[in-house]
């Protein structure tokens, strides 16, 4: 009895045969898959019985359940059918998963800018909590008056603000 992965790894090498051969937009969730050796090793599809798993993994399990070829071990011969399966079906529009839905320019901008805006927000928050730890070590310590300056004028400048800290005005 085979485990998941030794099975997911011969299931895979048959779809993948089977891929080779077809032109139909049928095997395009394979096909798009075939661009990196690690999209391949990741890839699942519990319907064919394949599971996802890391590279070295796919490896082992390739070398170990897939019968060589020539002087080709098994990972070698997984790999050059997935070239294979590339170079033939490279016309083929592949399906992404990684894409969302077609966007007009309007909205990829719209888009572009939300994140810009939120990425600008965890770094503000960020150097606020920095700013107020380096705060609570300039108050705690002695004589550290000029470097409490420096701070101060950093963060001014920076933000165009000025800070208010308890123990000033």
């Amino acid at each position: 009895m085979l485990n998941k992965k030794a099975q997911s790894v011969i299931n895979l090498y048959s779809e993948m045969k089977k891929a080779i051969n077809d032109n139909s937009n049928t095997y395009t969730w394979l096909i798009s898959k075939c661009d990196r050796q690690q999209s391949l090793a990741n890839l699942k599809r519990k319907g064919r019985g394949i599971e996802g798993m890391s590279l070295n993994s796919f490896k082992k399990y390739c070398i170990d359940y897939i019968q060589c070829e020539g002087s080709l071990n098994g990972y070698e011969v997984v790999d050059n059918l997935r070239k294979e399966l590339i170079k033939r079906h490279k016309n083929i529009s592949l399906e992404s998963s990684n894409e969302g839905p077609n966007l007009t320019p309007m909205e990829e901008a719209k888009q572009l800018i939300d994140n810009l805006q939120r990425d600008q927000a965890i770094l503000v928050r960020a150097y606020n909590d920095l700013n107020r730890l380096v705060l609570d070590l300039l108050a705690n310590s002695n004589g550290n008056a000029l470097e409490y300056n420096k701070h101060k004028n950093l963060y001014a400048d920076y933000f165009g603000l000025k800070k208010e800290v308890d123990n000033e005005k």
